[in-house]
């Protein structure tokens, strides 16, 4: 049943993958991130179930141009990466920020680290740091290839830091065009907000 779910999740992101690559930059929706982040924090949550302290920091002024559903994808991924290559009793810090004319969403962890010459290839489809480590917490390989592309498609980019022993941080960096002052009626609480 483990290898038929597996292999049913890699099929799923081989498609998901494709349909991306073929994809051209659709409609802009105004993607309001108060409930995406809570969402965000919520399956972080749930995935940990409770091995692992989740915080949240919005500092409320931005809400992003796209598609919510691409969107949510590409951060899930990240909060699931988070959570499973972080170790029991470590944490996950999940923050929204104006930089500039633009934003930065970044999912940061006290995990295992990445080795620098990693790093550049981790968007590759496939590619694995530790083969055995991947298969342990069920990954699929296609997670950060999945996440470049749908970037991609919102003008935005993705730049990882990491040490190893130390943890990692994946921050998603949206330019102007897909960035929107947001309402403060959609605003949530600056303060980091704990399980």
């Amino acid at each position: 049943r483990k290898q038929s779910q597996r292999m049913t999740q890699l099929v799923e992101d081989l498609l998901t993958l494709s349909r991306l690559e073929a994809q051209s930059p659709g409609e802009l929706d105004n993607v309001s991130m108060a409930p995406v982040l809570a969402t965000l924090q919520r399956e972080a949550n749930a995935l940990s179930q409770g091995r692992h302290r989740v915080t949240l920091e919005d500092d409320g002024t931005v809400d992003l141009l796209g598609s919510v559903r691409e969107l949510h994808s590409a951060f899930s991924n990240l909060v699931s990466n988070a959570v499973r290559y972080t170790p029991e009793g470590g944490s996950i810090a999940i923050r929204l920020a104006r930089e500039g004319q633009g934003a930065t969403l970044s999912v940061r962890d006290t995990g295992y680290g990445i080795a620098s010459q990693h790093i550049p290839r981790l968007t590759e489809r496939f590619y694995r740091v530790s083969s055995s480590r991947s298969r342990e917490s069920g990954g699929t390989g296609l997670g950060l290839s999945i996440v470049k592309h749908i970037l991609g498609l919102h003008n935005a980019h993705l730049v990882i830091h990491s040490e190893v022993g130390k943890g990692s941080e994946f921050s998603c960096r949206f330019d102007a065009s897909h960035v929107t002052v947001r309402n403060d009626t959609d605003s949530v609480p600056k303060e980091p907000a704990t399980p």
